[in-house]
């Protein structure tokens, strides 16, 4: 390219905006000191280079570079416009950075809630799962009863959340996951371990441990009681976390969700299964006024993996015939 070419005089097309593309091979020549170099760092042709140059300064009005030998020198209009541009550049990287960033670990740290009980078992096997892949994601778990759920999400202190009942709540958006069965924990030395189900009936004359009927699962038992449990219930818990502490004290049986129960707990009490059948469901929450990060969306799917891998929970164990 001939640098005599270019006049000093601001041509009709000066002070135009300069594009992309021109800032891009301006920086390259001054890195590289040459339309060559510039090429080569770029992946173009010198004419290429040459060409985008020559559009640049017209644009201007004035010349950036003077030819010395071989190399090009920047005037000092270049050398206060690479330092511009390179502010630029550095903005730029910092986009890249966070970018990259963000496709490794999600944006800051992760914000979930769930009912005491998935907090068990659930709750962390799917976390070991996202953590195999996402090794540098940061969590903050919280144990939150229905309650506290829909707030915790308005205020902002939750990404995703894992419950027994979806909320009810305009700014909230809940999928139902799965399924998981409702099973009968009882102390090992109890009258009931001895039977293979355990029914309704069952309850009419146990000291038993129970739920207050505005809980989730008071309402997912009530299929399984007709309405209305035989004989009410000695202890009232409002987690079935609790409920199994109380159980493994031998306080008396409790009807839990197999999710709660740790393959620790079921080594220390006798789990039956239930006829008629209870079940209580899986949902997932999230806020619908912004899309769930990057982390979240992970930590959804690394949940419902583990609900694919390993069932509805704990299997309940055989046991001698009534």
């Amino acid at each position: 390219m001939e640098m005599d070419a270019y006049s000093d005089e601001v041509g009709p097309t000066a002070g135009r905006p300069l594009n992309l593309r021109q800032i891009e091979v301006f920086r390259a020549i001054m890195m590289s000191g040459s339309i060559s170099g510039a090429g080569r760092m770029l992946h173009v042709s010198q004419p290429a280079v040459s060409r985008v140059l020559a559009l640049t300064e017209s644009r201007l009005g004035y010349r950036l570079f003077d030819r010395v030998k071989s190399r090009l020198s920047p005037t000092a209009e270049a050398r206060r416009l690479y330092a511009e541009v390179e502010q630029v550049y550095g903005g730029i990287q910092r986009v890249n950075d966070l970018a990259a960033s963000l496709a490794q670990s999600g944006a800051g740290m992760l914000k979930i809630v769930a009912s005491a009980s998935f907090g068990q078992r659930l709750i962390p096997r799917a976390l070991e799962r996202l953590r195999s892949r996402n090794a540098d994601a940061r969590v903050d778990f919280r144990s939150v009863t229905f309650d506290e759920l829909a707030a915790y999400f308005l205020s902002g202190q939750a990404d995703i959340g894992i419950s027994m009942q979806p909320p009810d709540h305009p700014n909230l958006t809940s999928l139902r996951l799965a399924q998981a069965p409702v099973v009968c924990a009882l102390p090992p030395a109890h009258p009931l371990a001895a039977r293979a189900v355990v029914r309704p009936e069952d309850f009419s004359t146990a000291a038993w441990i129970g739920y207050p009927q505005d809980t989730p699962l008071a309402r997912a038992l009530q299929p399984f009681f007709g309405g209305q449990a035989a004989c009410p219930a000695a202890i009232e818990v409002h987690s079935p976390v609790t409920a199994c502490a109380f159980v493994q004290q031998g306080l008396g049986p409790a009807l839990v969700d197999a999710w709660c129960v740790t393959p620790e707990q079921a080594g220390h009490m006798a789990l039956r299964p239930i006829e008629p059948p209870a079940s209580v469901d899986i949902w997932a929450t999230h806020s619908n006024l912004s899309a769930p990060p990057l982390l979240a969306r992970r930590f959804l799917a690394a949940v419902k993996k583990t609900l694919e891998a390993e069932g509805p929970g704990v299997a309940t164990p055989g046991a001698a015939a009534p």
